[in-house]
């Protein structure tokens, strides 16, 4: 019973929005029916419809304190409520006989019934409602007198337009929510997507699409565009010493050491294991080359957790026309496959 209520306290739940109309809903009618039972005590003595007007107050109290407590009962309390105030409308539009404007009550139903019900229970119940108002009113409004407009058809329509007002600025509110909660939702799961879970770069499909974009702008505008692949030297040694929770912290660090010294416009992420891959847009062999060197330095200066010292590998390579993605991704693991086979801790590229 908690885990059901605390999903429909969460916005993935498709019931969330729907407590929290009916809560706001459930408040209206707790302010609005005394207010309107007053009013009648003042203007009309209809005693039949004052005491509705309380009544409908306790039993609002009494649903709002249910849904309160009981949230995964929402589709039952809002059949009720929609019930209820469709009846209220009802009976209020018989007693009145069309004085004092209470026709206008009838707007409010729709929007409560569309919102608490589904768009396609609300079209039904709205439908059935109207209908019946309707075949109602072709056989009774031959026995009405004119209704003149009073200070209390005033205060009808303002008090049903302001219930309205409520009303559809809720739903309005609602929606917006729900936009932005969903924008938010699909831009973290998008983030995920792309993320490796432990170093935090982007991981392997990733950096396959940003090769691609690469490739594909380099054809297209004559440019240059490099990859580095790096690989740690003897990792394998250091979990075997260290353990394997030390290895992913180590591999932790060197993605921020990653992350530091990259362009924005540049693409660093875990190709796998302990290889990293580079994507440096506009750079020729030469620059991808010494930037490589630059981040071999680095890595090899920098002191890791509990004092640990590592090297890398490094492999460059550069575009060529009729390049694909397979082609220079072979080629700059030939360039790292050198590197370690020449002693480790060092820079070859394709063209050496």
């Amino acid at each position: 019973m908690q885990s059901t209520s605390t999903s429909i306290n969460s916005p993935l739940d498709p019931r969330y929005r729907r407590v929290q109309f009916l809560r706001s809903l459930l408040w209206v009618l707790i302010v609005v029916s005394p207010v309107l039972a007053i009013i009648n005590q003042l203007f009309d003595q209809n005693h039949l419809m004052i005491a509705l007007e309380y009544l409908l107050f306790a039993v609002a109290i009494g649903l709002y304190i249910w849904l309160r407590y009981r949230p995964e009962h929402v589709i039952v309390i809002s059949w009720i409520v929609t019930l209820i105030i469709a009846i209220l409308i009802a009976v209020y539009v018989v007693i009145s006989k069309g004085q004092s404007y209470a026709l206008y009550w009838l707007a409010t139903f729709p929007p409560i019934a569309y919102f608490l019900l589904g768009g396609k229970r609300g079209l039904i119940t709205s439908v059935i409602f109207f209908a019946l108002c309707f075949i109602f009113l072709t056989q009774a409004t031959d026995d009405w007198e004119s209704a003149p407009f009073t200070l209390h058809s005033l205060n009808n329509i303002f008090i049903a337009t302001v219930a309205l007002i409520i009303i559809l600025r809720h739903i309005e509110q609602t929606r917006a929510e729900a936009f932005h909660y969903l924008e938010e939702h699909s831009q973290r799961l998008e983030y995920i997507a792309v993320t490796d879970r432990l170093t935090g770069l982007y991981n392997r499909a990733k950096l396959d699409s940003a090769l691609s974009n690469a490739l594909r702008k380099t054809k297209h505008h004559q440019r240059e565009f490099s990859v580095v692949l790096l690989d740690i030297d003897h990792f394998k040694r250091v979990n075997d010493t260290y353990g394997h929770q030390v290895g992913d912290s180590i591999l932790v660090e060197l993605g921020q050491l990653l992350r530091c010294n990259v362009r924005s416009t540049d693409v660093a992420g875990r190709w796998g294991g302990e290889e990293f891959l580079l994507v440096l847009t506009e750079h020729t062999r030469q620059h991808a080359v010494m930037h490589a060197e630059r981040l071999r330095h680095a890595i090899e200066a920098y002191e890791f957790r509990d004092g640990i010292r590592i090297t890398a590998s490094f492999g460059v390579a550069s575009y060529r026309p009729g390049d694909d993605e397979s082609s220079i991704i072979k080629r700059v693991d030939q360039a790292l496959y050198r590197a370690k086979d020449e002693g480790r801790n060092r820079t070859i590229s394709d063209a050496q």
